[in-house]
């Protein structure tokens, strides 16, 4: 090990100065999808009727995904157009349209069995409309100003059972979001949604915003405010400051990266080998492939390498990674590239 370790040091001190990476590695995890500086995530409560016809659309046309919280017993049953016209949105675009569980009736709970029966109704239903499978798995938010009499632990319980996992920094704080979301009941205009967006530039952290009627309905954040503000995200997406990701996405993500301690075998003049030893079945401790997105990598090479083979000899469940690899371009001595998940052994060679 000290060996690798050594040989690691030398290759990334003969690196252009540029490509250098904090930590002195020649390979490393990015904090966030594609190396942005932070994350960001738009949430729609309550399946309003506004959200789906001016919100919906509109992230639709900029590629910008969004969650949508759906309590299934405000509709008249599966064949109810309005809730079937959001399992058609999720269908068709995948990557924008996200469904999650808002409890089936909104009304609040007073013990975890009742709390089970509305996750596990909701939860089944979205499932449903949206073409999933069974144990997909959902990005659950508490309903606010009703009662909530489930400890942490009952309820923590309840989500893993049933394949969910509780929205990002609400942590079971019914009477407000903590630091980290801003509800519309206090962010009223794209000048201050992009607090928060500044804030996880600046901060690296992960950021989101809570909506439910836009540009009508209750709780209303202005139409035109928010093309302003999706105008905004959409340029610092473009450009890579931030990743804009669903719930799921950047809780998988956020999982994963934490959960896999790359460990870099060989660093020299010929190429990189490392391990993901966090996912490594062999590893004591094995946390096991935890989720299934793909991690972005970001290594640095020599200077006159204009292009990289990567190649995933060990355990990979991707065929042209296992077999002819798969070729990224490098820019100024860095390449940056997403990993698919089920790898654990990774070679990075010169492919030019």
């Amino acid at each position: 090990m000290k060996s690798a370790l050594l040989a690691a040091a030398a290759f990334a001190a003969a690196l252009p100065s540029p490509a250098a990476e904090s930590d002195g590695s020649p390979v490393r995890i990015a904090r966030w999808k594609g190396d942005a500086k932070g994350a960001i995530s738009l949430y729609y409560d309550d399946g309003t009727g506004s959200s789906f016809k001016n919100a919906l659309p509109e992230l639709v046309r900029r590629g910008l995904p969004g969650t949508f919280y759906i309590c299934g017993g405000w509709f008249g049953g599966e064949d109810d157009p309005n809730l079937v016209r959001w399992g058609t949105a999720a269908k068709e675009h995948p990557d924008i349209v996200f469904l999650g569980d808002h409890t089936w009736n909104h009304g609040g709970v007073t013990n975890a069995a009742q709390f089970a029966e509305e996750v596990s109704l909701n939860g089944a239903m979205l499932r449903k409309i949206a073409g999933l499978p069974e144990d997909a798995l959902l990005s659950f938010a508490l309903p606010g100003a009703v009662r909530w009499d489930v400890k942490p632990d009952e309820q923590a319980e309840v989500l893993a059972k049933h394949h969910e996992v509780l929205r990002h920094d609400f942590d079971g704080n019914v009477g407000g979001p903590k630091d980290g979301q801003n509800p519309t009941f206090r962010m009223k205009t794209a000048a201050l949604a992009a607090e928060a967006f500044d804030r996880a530039e600046k901060n690296g952290g992960w950021e989101s915003l809570i909506f439910h009627g836009v540009g009508g309905d209750w709780i209303t954040f202005d139409l035109e405010e928010h093309g302003k503000m999706l105008d905004d995200l959409e340029a610092r997406a473009k450009t890579g400051r931030l990743w804009v990701g669903s719930a799921i996405d950047v809780h998988k993500y956020e999982t994963e990266r934490d959960g896999a301690k790359l460990r870099v075998l060989r660093a020299d003049a010929n190429g990189i080998d490392f391990l993901l030893p966090g996912l490594d079945p062999i590893e004591e401790g094995w946390l096991g492939p935890l989720y299934d997105y793909p991690l972005t990598i970001i290594c640095t090479v020599p200077a006159d390498w204009k292009s990289i083979r990567v190649n995933a000899p060990r355990v990979s469940r991707v065929d042209a990674l296992a077999a002819e690899g798969i070729v990224f371009p490098v820019k100024d001595g860095r390449s940056v590239f997403d990993l698919p998940s089920g790898i654990i052994g990774v070679t990075i060679r010169k492919a030019d």
